[in-house]
This record gives C-alpha cells, sequence and structure tokens, in this order.
C-alpha cells in the first residue's frame, strides 16, 4: 500500500514537474506555437512587409539585369537597415516570397520571446516570468510590418546580456563581442541600435556609479558605430533635420500602453486583462522588486522614451511606439526570485499564453479567408506589367492598422512588375532614378481620391488595383473623365481590377 501511495505522489510530482513554468522544453513549445498563426494562408497582416518583399524582388531584378528595374531602380547597399532586407534576400532565393517573409518574420519573433528568456536568466531575474514575454513579441513594429526593426530587436536584447555579462568579467573578448553586435545593430536598423546602446549604458553607469575611469572604459565599445552613423547622417539624411516634429495624442499613447504588453494592436476586451495580469502576476506569485539600480534605470529608462519621445521626427514614423516591444523583458527584469515559490499561482503564465494563441489563431485564420479574394485580381494580372495602387479601404475588420495600404505590392514581389505607391520613394535601400516622374505617391496612397490622370501619370501604367468597398464600383470617382481609358478586368468582393486600354 506504501510502495503504491509513493508511487502515485511520485507521478503527481513528475506531473507538475513536467507542467512547471520552470520546464525549458515546455517554454521552447510554447514559443514555437507563438508562430503557428503566422502559418495561416499565404499572407501576413504586416502593413509594410508587401512593400518590403517588392523591394527584395527589384534588388533581385537588378543584380540579374533586367533593364525594367535598372532603368527605374538603383541600389544603395550600404543602407543601415541591410540585415532584414538581407536575411528577406536570401530566404527569397530559395523559396517563394510569402514563404521568405513567414520564415524571416517567425525567426525574429520567436528569438524575441527566447532572449527575452536568457535576459532574465543572465540578469538573476526571476526567470518564471519569461512566458509573460511571449504575447510582446507580436508588437506594434511587427504589425506594422517594419521588418528591419522587428529583425533588430532580438539583436538588441542581446546587447543588453552581453552587457551584463561584460560587467561581470570586462574581457578584451566581451568587448570586442560587444563592439560587433554594435556594428551589426547598426546596420540592422539604427533607432534599435540606440535604444540598445542607451539601456546598455545606462546598466553600466548603475553599476560604476563611483569609478569615472572604469565607467568611460566600460563605454568604449559602444562608441564602435559612431564612425557609421557620421558617414550615414551626411550622405543620406539631407534635409531630415528640417522634417516637421510630431508627438501624437496622449490618448494614443496611453492606449497603446495598454495593449503592447499584451501583443495586440488596438483596445479590446482581451487585451487589458492581459496586460494587467502580466503587470501583478509577479508580486502575487511571490517575486520580490529588486534592490538593483541597474535594473531599474533600463525600465525607467524605456518608459520615459515611450511616453516623453515624438511619434515622428527625422523623416521617420512610430518612433516612441516601436519602444513599446522592449517594455515587457524591461519590465521583468525587476523581478527577484522568491524565498518560497508559489506554484499555485505562478502556473497562471501559460494559461494566460494559450487565451492569446487561440485569440491569434482566430484572426489570422479568419485572415488568411478574407485574403482569398485578393488572389483573383492577383492571377488576373499578367506578369511584368505597370500597376498602379488605389487602396481607398485599406482596413480590414480583424486588425486596427491599414494592413490592404501596400497589399498590392505582393504583385511586384511575386509576377516582377512595378507597383506604385514603392518603397523606392523612401530612399533607404532602393531609390527610384528619376525622383519626380508622374506617379502614385505615398501621399496619393494615403489619399488615392486626389489622383489625377495626368499629374499622377494614368497613361504609363498598364493596369489599377482599386480596394474600396463591397461591391460598389469606385471607378467614376478615380478616373472620372477618362473612365473610355480604362476596362474592368477582375472584380472580388471589395477588390478591382481595371486595365488601361492604351497599352
Amino acid at each position: 500500500m506504501n510502495v503504491l501511495s509513493n508511487s502515485t505522489s511520485g507521478s503527481s510530482a513528475s506531473a507538475r514537474s513536467t507542467l512547471s513554468v520552470d520546464n525549458p522544453r515546455l517554454f521552447v513549445a510554447a514559443v514555437v506555437l507563438s508562430v503557428v498563426p503566422l502559418w495561416f494562408g499565404r499572407y501576413l497582416p504586416m502593413v509594410d512587409l508587401p512593400g518590403h518583399a517588392a523591394v527584395i524582388a527589384a534588388l533581385q531584378e537588378i543584380l540579374r539585369g533586367n533593364l525594367t528595374f535598372t532603368t527605374a531602380f538603383e541600389a544603395h547597399w550600404t543602407s543601415p537597415y541591410m540585415l532584414g532586407y538581407a536575411l528577406l534576400y536570401a530566404a527569397s532565393s530559395v523559396l517563394s516570397p510569402m514563404l521568405a517573409a513567414k520564415v524571416v518574420v517567425s525567426s525574429a519573433v520567436a528569438a524575441t520571446s527566447l532572449m527575452s528568456a536568457i535576459l532574465l536568466r543572465a540578469a538573476g531575474a526571476d526567470e518564471r516570468w519569461k512566458w509573460l514575454a511571449i504575447p510582446a513579441s507580436y508588437s506594434y513594429a511587427f504589425y506594422w510590418g517594419f521588418v528591419s526593426f522587428i529583425v533588430a530587436v532580438p539583436i538588441a536584447l542581446l546587447l543588453l546580456v552581453l552587457t551584463i555579462r561584460f560587467d561581470e568579467a570586462a574581457t578584451l573578448k566581451r568587448s570586442m563581442l560587444i563592439a560587433l553586435t554594435t556594428i551589426v545593430l547598426f546596420y540592422s536598423h539604427i533607432i534599435a541600435m540606440g535604444f540598445a546602446c542607451l539601456i546598455s549604458l545606462s546598466y553600466l553607469a548603475a553599476k560604476n556609479h563611483g569609478t569615472l575611469r572604469q565607467l568611460v572604459l566600460r563605454s568604449l565599445p559602444y562608441a564602435t558605430p559612431i564612425p557609421l552613423i557620421v558617414i550615414w547622417f551626411a550622405s543620406d539624411q539631407m534635409g531630415a533635420a528640417d522634417a516637421p516634429i510630431r508627438f501624437g495624442s496622449w490618448i494614443s499613447r496611453l492606449t497603446l500602453l495598454l495593449v503592447q504588453p499584451a501583443g495586440f494592436e488596438r483596445l479590446s476586451l482581451l487585451a487589458i486583462p492581459i496586460t494587467a495580469s502580466i503587470l501583478v502576476l509577479p508580486p502575487l506569485a511571490g517575486s520580490r522588486l529588486t534592490r538593483s539600480p541597474a535594473r531599474w534605470l533600463p525600465v525607467g529608462l524605456c518608459l520615459t522614451i515611450f511616453l516623453a519621445a515624438p511619434s515622428y521626427a527625422y523623416l521617420t514614423g512610430f518612433l516612441y511606439e516601436r519602444m513599446g516591444v522592449f517594455l515587457v523583458p524591461l519590465y521583468l527584469l525587476l523581478w527577484d526570485p522568491p524565498p518560497e515559490r508559489r506554484e499555485n499561482l505562478a502556473w497562471l503564465a501559460m494559461p494566460l499564453v494559450l487565451v492569446w494563441l487561440f485569440a491569434n489563431v482566430s484572426r489570422f485564420a479568419s485572415f488568411a479567408r478574407e485574403t482569398q479574394d485578393f488572389d483573383v485580381i492577383l492571377k488576373a494580372v499578367p506578369p511584368h506589367k505597370r500597376v498602379g495602387a488605389l487602396i481607398l479601404n485599406p482596413n480590414t475588420p480583424l486588425f486596427g492598422t491599414p494592413v490592404y495600404l501596400h497589399f498590392t505590392s505582393w504583385y511586384q514581389a511575386t509576377q516582377r512588375g512595378i507597383v506604385d505607391f514603392n518603397f523606392a520613394e523612401f530612399r533607404s535601400v532602393l531609390h527610384y532614378r528619376q525622383a519626380d516622374s508622374p506617379r502614385i505617391t505615398e501621399q496619393l496612397s494615403w489619399y488615392p481620391q486626389l489622383f489625377d490622370w495626368k499629374s499622377h501619370g494614368g497613361k504609363s501604367y498598364d493596369y489599377f488595383v482599386v480596394k474600396g468597398d463591397i461591391n460598389v464600383d469606385l471607378a467614376p470617382r478615380l478616373f472620372r473623365e477618362h473612365m473610355d481609358s480604362i476596362e474592368l478586368v477582375a472584380h472580388s468582393r471589395w477588390w478591382w481590377l481595371y486595365r488601361n486600354k492604351s497599352n
């Protein structure tokens, strides 16, 4: 009887251990499951992603000597956003553009969660709460499709991990590794590099506040990218300093502060409980706030930037919004393990992640069905054509971002034609050779109702893709006196395809 009792007790203990938040294999499995929603359907609901995929297609055609692309564009291979593009380029060499995008994005999102766990371990924080960092990997930058920034996020967290280890033992090897990481970050995304260096230096300052000489010496590796920054600003940022600065509304800022930790892009009945759980679970489960200033400063700086930085400056949008992805990992740094663990509360982190996952599965699966209408249009356009995108309604009821704003760019990525609006206008990796030629511009992509056949080069386009309201033909509103120049080729729900009869 005692043997049976002991056996039963041992089995129960084993089951509890297997399902514990401390089980590393279970955590890795959860991270893998967290990116499953990204694999529903062909397309991801990420605003800028189609534009980035179109840039990759253009770069590939330029290297192949395609005159259509070499005449229209020129490549700038020294841009500080090259790592994300390089990964997309490499993946697109062996996979379809859609699959390549999913591989790169899934890897970056998963790496963010895994690097958050490594950060907690390196800092000696309560590792149980690594689970709470999983939803936040679906950041504001993710939903907007800022691929270069998404790729840079886990590298930024890596720099802080290396900083913690460097502070423990300041060896030449670790110093060189930090210097190399800052250069990699520069070529990933300069904003992520600046933020990662700032919070890393704040950690060092708190650890070495009494020895100025030691602090200066340990800060030197972080200055490695300065020559690259100077060269880049001198060559590519002409006029950026004169650009307007916009801070955005406080309501938007506070709303994002509520929803970003939960991994959603808009306020919902699920977002607030998840964010609240992330805040209160550590203290409820017995974790203690650290007394180390070095672990308080990074999250304090991150929160300050999120609340005080502009939304638009130096010709770059969504500045403070991007920082939301760092809020949860840095907040979790504040918590030390309790003297006695309360597993009955800590395990709640696991069903919290599952609830979030199921919500995303539902949304992403619905989006996969919704985009089948776009496939009807895409298949009706022959390859290698010039396409004008006029997206009067870029929204979907499934997500809070204008998902379809650049969706037509998937045609350039897959059929190797040219689509306007085109990210070459941003002058980062790809530039227009004739910057002032008539075409559909970024401003027109936001306000397509202002389209003018003559001013925007209507005769140069072979096809026009229009997205408006369901079963409402908006061609007369857009093309007006030039209706005789076009004909309807295909229509599916809120998508319309017109051909320029003169080409």
